[in-house]
């Protein structure tokens, strides 16, 4: 018997049809030798090793009948060992599908939370930055008051040294040392300590109109 009805790997669901042509081997002079051979070679093989039978004038044709036969079944076998290949494939293939879109989604995932992060960092920052800018100006304002003060006691002893003929007019002085004041702080002229800025306060422009109520003049 060439085929065996019995081998899964045979290819064939039907036993009336192996019996079939294990008959037609038979008849024809072949036996299980051509399948035997062939049987685990691909269909390349099968098909040179037919050729040379057939072209063989030597071998009696019904011998030639009865390889084709076999053939026919190893051609069955084949296909269906390709088959069983193709479906691994496919479930390797779908199953790297899965673990991609697995993966993908992961990606996605870290970088929609890496955009969230950021979102937020930029929003720290410009936090930060509006905050700063506050306090420098702010610091500005103070650095700018502490200075009017010490320029409003310069201008009192001025006004109050015995040897100072005679008390100019007080817009004079306080236009002088503006002017004095804006060249200070634009050359950066008037630099005070941190401690003398944390002092500072809006007594430097009382001070200044108990100047301008009270000359040094009337006292």
């Amino acid at each position: 018997m060439a085929v065996d009805f019995r081998d899964p790997k045979s290819g064939f669901r039907h036993c009336e049809v192996v019996l079939f042509i294990n008959e037609e081997v038979l008849k024809n002079g072949g036996g299980p030798g051509f399948y035997l051979t062939f049987r685990s070679r691909p269909w390349k093989d099968i098909e040179d090793g037919l050729k040379s039978i057939v072209v063989d004038a030597q071998v009696p044709r019904t011998i030639k009948r009865a390889c084709a036969w076999s053939a026919l079944a190893l051609g069955v076998r084949v296909a269906t060992r390709q088959r069983e290949r193709q479906t691994r494939r496919v479930q390797q293939l779908q199953g790297q599908v899965k673990d991609h879109e697995a993966a993908s989604w992961t990606l996605a995932t870290d970088l929609q939370r890496l955009r969230d992060e950021r979102d937020e960092v930029v929003s720290e920052l410009r936090s930060a930055r509006d905050n700063l800018k506050q306090v420098l100006q702010e610091r500005d304002m103070l650095h700018r008051k502490l200075i009017e003060f010490e320029l409003s006691q310069q201008l009192l002893a001025e006004s109050q040294d015995a040897d100072y003929p005679g008390t100019p007019p007080w817009p004079l002085l306080f236009k002088k040392h503006a002017e004095a004041l804006d060249s200070g702080l634009q050359d950066g002229q008037y630099a005070v300590s941190p401690k003398k800025e944390q002092t500072a306060s809006i007594t430097a422009l009382e001070s200044l109109h108990e100047a301008e109520e009270f000359p040094a003049s009337t006292v």
